[in-house]
């Protein structure tokens, strides 16, 4: 059988997503599955976007197609037109339809939600602008209707179409639309054959301390009387009313209790063959009336949904874990904790070093790196360079007089320090740029990244021991820098004593020579070969320490680097270890109670469920093989450019997660998980025959939990009649191979299916019939529930009970919502009427109206109106007697309309017409609200004339009603009063 899912404003969208969680993980026979297909309308657009809560599901996505999702909306031309077309519409803006275009322009273009039209617009209809964003959208409604039923049809050429439309009565979208949408449907129907089945959410505050809108149960009552009339007329075959308060006056669920329980009972519909809800048709019948409904549901079965859950969760575990720190033990998979690492050996790190960039010679800048440097050789060392600078010094002296050999000397070796060493002298050849030193760096950390994410995405490394190492790496060059620097000072010192030396030198040989040779000219001989190595050691003691300046410099730079590549490593593991925290509390948050009562819903248990998480996750085949193709979709989802700062980046965004969580219960379909609940149904019937009173026990558990979600008074509803029917597994046949014993053979990469043993699986003494036997109702009293077979292996055994033929009248919630609606009407004047479609409208009262009530209000209003001079005293045309009219004047003071009330205040009490007080109310209320009464003068003045007007007519009485009409008349006055309080301004 077809199915259309029909789901109206934010309920609606809330229970096909329960919905859609079930039906990602049953399992079911192709030939038997039913085929459903959504169509959500809605005026409020965040509901529809894929990023709402509620819309993903295990990471995937359950946002149904566009052409599935109906936005209602109309800018201010689109109402215009639509009115001017439409003139039965205007009373939507304008009671009557006065006024309209004033009214419309005031409400501009509306493109916000109908829930919002309270806060943005007070005293506005939202139910009305929803029949009029219909009316205007009526053509889109159809054409998706017709889109969603042909695509049905396609994939199934059923005859039949059951439409399931799901409303929350005090929701502004879904009571505005819901009456008009079952005209729509009955006008053109989807499908030749179409049963329209509503679900309908009664506003109530719940357990979970949830309050309903404003005015939402005042205006569901007013739902509940336009479908009072539309079941007349067969506008649909089935109402199921959903309330807070179930059949045995308790209240088990809050409002998201309720929706997923309506999810679960749709699912059950749609999984069930053949039909076993709708009677058969009368013969020459051609159209049902419609009857109102409640409905209950108990399951005894695996949670499929959070088995799956739980598994998938599990498994992401699992490959965070390896991710992390790729520690694997026997029995237990990769753990969340370091492995111990050995030490790399000193040649193994030697070789990383060079490899890196980090050696001694790069550092110092003697070996060259090709990314920067090229081709180019290898710079000639420091000595090297000083020796061929120093012979040929030597050859140069030779040309040069004795006595002047050490003034030059002196001179070629500073020109050499200043100029020669490698063409450019030590200040130019030490002393590069920053962005120099800064590019060698990052070429640096560029190959330290390559090398450690090939080793964590081959799995050679964690990436945790890459952060041990980097940090490892981090030491070494911080251990470097106290040396260097050591050295730099003690070269430097060296230097100024050379220096020194090189000066008492030339000092002393400057002294030693007599008077005479002074005068001369002649100086001392000179020890050149000692000045030469003076002068030589200084040269080197120079250099070498602008060579450490540079080097130290250099690993400045690179410990920049690579402290930020640790950095992006530490935030990526951080990143993992955030989620590994969510991913642990979601998989705990998935599991089946430690300690099951009596009449838990849910057959696994936790050593089932670790039983088979070895089986399907622990396991080192599974694991190993689970994890290497979803590493692999990890790292093929990072792209081939990807770095340690990209993988910190997106591990954490909710793409990333969803898709990892995704492909993680791709990996466990809902065929592998089939023996898990077959297995958890195996165990609970064995149970029951081991303990004979505890079946007792379930019976009462389940017959408690399928109790029907509304309260109705039996009495006031004799012709209820209560179906139910019990689903439960067929026997497996002798000889088949058990659920719970399995080996797990992966056939493909979407996890693949799990091949049971050999060994047979004994076959239950207890028997779907016996269960139907034994669970009947309690006492013994009426029949077993009709008893459907679902396929062997399901595990899941099904109670559902249906009461039909329920009166409005006797529902326990709908009187309370009509105490709410009545006190409501009392209050409110003429905008109570305005929470009806169609003001004009005469429909049936569910209940009887409380009729003292309404005349004490009556006189309230009338005693008030005739203070403030809204009522006047005029002759009757025929017998000339006095007679009390109610005139109506517009803005500029001429008259609208005159009614008659009668005699007196007493016969216009006992007359007047519901909608004459709302109108003479409303008066009321304006005239107070205007200002022109809130003096302390004018409120005695009233008070006074209303005291007169009771003494007179209390003497106008027979003496037998003085105590009653004092009684009535001045009650009327005091709550005169009151509303004079509330309403005039101060």
């Amino acid at each position: 059988m077809n199915h259309l899912y029909l789901g109206l404003g934010g309920a609606g969208v809330r229970v096909w997503q329960a919905l859609c969680r079930r039906l990602a993980c049953r399992i079911e026979p192709a030939g038997r599955r039913a085929v459903l297909e959504p169509l959500l309308i809605d005026t409020d657009p965040k509901e529809f976007r894929d990023e709402a809560p509620g819309w993903r599901h295990l990471g995937s996505s359950l946002v149904p197609p566009a052409q599935q999702r109906l936005l209602l909306g109309a800018s201010a031309a689109e109402l215009h037109a639509l009115l001017r077309a439409r003139p039965e519409l205007r009373a939507c803006l304008a009671p009557e339809g006065l006024d309209w275009e004033a009214r419309l322009l005031e409400l501009g273009a509306f493109d916000a939600p109908l829930s919002q039209v309270a806060a943005r617009l007070p005293g506005w209809p939202s139910r009305r602008l929803g029949r009029l964003l219909l009316a205007h959208g009526q053509g889109r409604v159809r054409l998706a209707l017709d889109a969603v039923s042909q695509a049905l049809q396609a994939r199934h050429t059923h005859p039949s179409l059951t439409l399931h439309l799901v409303v929350q009565l005090g929701g502004a979208t879904g009571a505005g639309l819901l009456i008009d949408l079952l005209q729509l449907l009955r006008q053109h129907p989807p499908a030749t054959r179409c049963s329209v089945h509503l679900h309908a959410l009664l506003p109530q505050d719940d357990t979970a301390a949830g309050r309903p809108a404003p005015l939402a149960e005042i205006q569901a009552y007013a739902v509940l009387r336009e479908l009072q009339a539309a079941a007349q007329e067969g506008l649909f075959e089935l109402c199921l009313l959903s309330a807070r308060t179930d059949e045995r006056g308790l209240q088990p669920l809050d409002a998201a209790g309720r929706e997923q329980r309506l999810a679960d009972w749709i699912f059950q519909r749609v999984s069930g063959e053949p039909e076993w809800l709708t009677p058969p048709r009368a013969a020459g019948q051609a159209t049902r009336r419609g009857e109102f409904a409640a409905f209950g549901l108990a399951e005894r079965a695996a949670d499929r949904v959070e088995l799956r859950s739980h598994l998938s969760h599990e498994l992401l575990l699992r490959l965070l874990a390896q991710l992390r720190y790729n520690h694997w033990r026997p029995g237990l998979g990769f753990v969340t904790h370091p492995r111990p690492v050995p030490v790399e050996a000193m040649d193994a790190m030697e070789t990383l070093l060079v490899g890196w960039g980090l050696s001694e010679a790069h550092l110092q800048l003697a070996a060259p790196l090709p990314e920067i440097d090229g081709d180019s050789p290898p710079g000639t060392p420091i000595e090297q360079e000083w020796q061929a600078l120093e012979a040929h010094y030597r050859q140069l002296i030779e040309l040069v007089a004795p006595a002047r050999r050490a003034t030059e000397l002196r001179r070629l070796f500073e020109q050499g320090l200043e100029e020669r060493f490698r063409g450019q002298g030590i200040d130019a050849a030490f002393d590069l740029p920053d962005h120099a030193l800064r590019r060698r760096a990052v070429v640096v950390r560029q190959r330290v990244e390559s090398t450690l994410w090939e080793d964590w995405r081959e799995g050679r490394r964690a990436l945790h021991e890459c952060g041990q190492l980097l940090a490892a790496v981090l030491a070494d060059l911080a251990d470097r820098i106290e040396p260097l620097r050591q050295e730099q000072h003690g070269l430097e010192t060296q230097a100024a004593l050379l220096w020194q030396q090189i000066e008492a030198a030339e000092q002393a040989a400057a002294v030693r020579p007599g008077m005479l040779a002074r005068l001369r000219g002649q100086a001392a001989p000179v020890d050149v070969e000692a000045l030469i190595e003076r002068l030589r050691e200084y040269a080197l003691a120079r250099t070498r320490s602008a060579a450490v300046t540079l080097t130290l410099r250099l690993v400045a730079e690179i410990e920049a680097q690579l402290t930020t590549l640790q950095g992006m490593i530490d935030a990526g593991e951080m990143e993992l270890a955030a989620l590994v925290e969510t991913t642990d509390a979601a998989a705990a948050a998935a599991l089946p109670p430690a300690r099951p009562e009596a009449g838990e819903s849910r057959l696994e248990t936790r050593e089932l469920l670790n039983h088979w998480r070895q089986q399907l996750i622990t396991r080192e085949t599974m694991q190993r093989e689970h994890l290497r193709v979803l590493r692999a979709g990890l790292f093929a989802r990072l792209g081939e450019q990807a770095s340690f700062r990209i993988f910190a980046q997106r591990i954490g965004e909710a793409a990333t997660c969803d898709a990892l969580l995704a492909a993680c219960a791709q990996r466990l379909p809902p065929a592998q998980l089939q023996p898990v609940a077959a297995g958890a149904w195996d165990a609970w019937l064995a149970g029951l025959q081991a303990e004979p009173e505890r079946l007792a026990r379930e019976q009462a558990a389940l017959r408690a939990q399928a109790a029907v979600s509304l309260l109705w008074s039996s009495e006031e509803a004799p012709g209820a009649s209560i179906q139910e029917c019990l689903r439960v597994p067929a026997p497996p046949e002798p000889g088949e191979a058990p659920a719970d014993e399995t080996d797990a053979a992966d056939e493909d990469e979407g996890g693949g299916e799990v091949a049971a043993r050999t060994a047979t699986r004994p076959v239950p003494t207890l028997l779907p019939a016996d269960l139907a036997r034994l669970l009947r109702r309690p006492g013994g009293a009426g029949t077993a529930p009709a008893l459907q077979m679902r396929a062997e292996g399901e595990g899941a055994l099904v109670l559902m009970r249906l009461v039909r033929g329920l009166p409005l009248q006797a529902l326990r919630p709908v009187q309370e919502l009509h105490r709410l609606h009545e006190a409501h009407r009392l209050q409110a004047g003429r905008a109570a009427l305005w929470l009806q479609l169609d003001e004009a409208a005469c429909l049936p009262e569910l209940l009887a109206v409380d009729v003292q009530a309404q005349q004490a209000r009556a006189r309230t209003v009338v005693l008030l109106a005739e203070a403030l001079g809204l009522l006047r005293h005029e002759p009757e045309p025929l017998t000339g007697a006095p007679v009390l009219v109610h005139v109506s004047l517009d803005a500029d003071g001429f008259e609208i309309a005159r009614v008659r009330l009668g005699r007196d205040p007493l016969e216009a009490v006992d007359q007047a017409r519901e909608r004459v007080l709302h109108d003479l109310f409303d008066e009321v209320c304006a005239e107070l609200q205007s200002g022109r009464h809130g003096s302390p003068e004018a409120i005695a003045g009233l008070r006074d004339r209303m005291r007169d007007r009771i003494e007179m007519l209390r003497r106008q009485s027979p003496p037998t009603q003085w105590d009653t009409i004092s009684r009535d008349w001045n009650e009327a006055a005091r709550e005169a009063m009151k509303l004079i309080r509330q309403e005039c301004p101060r």
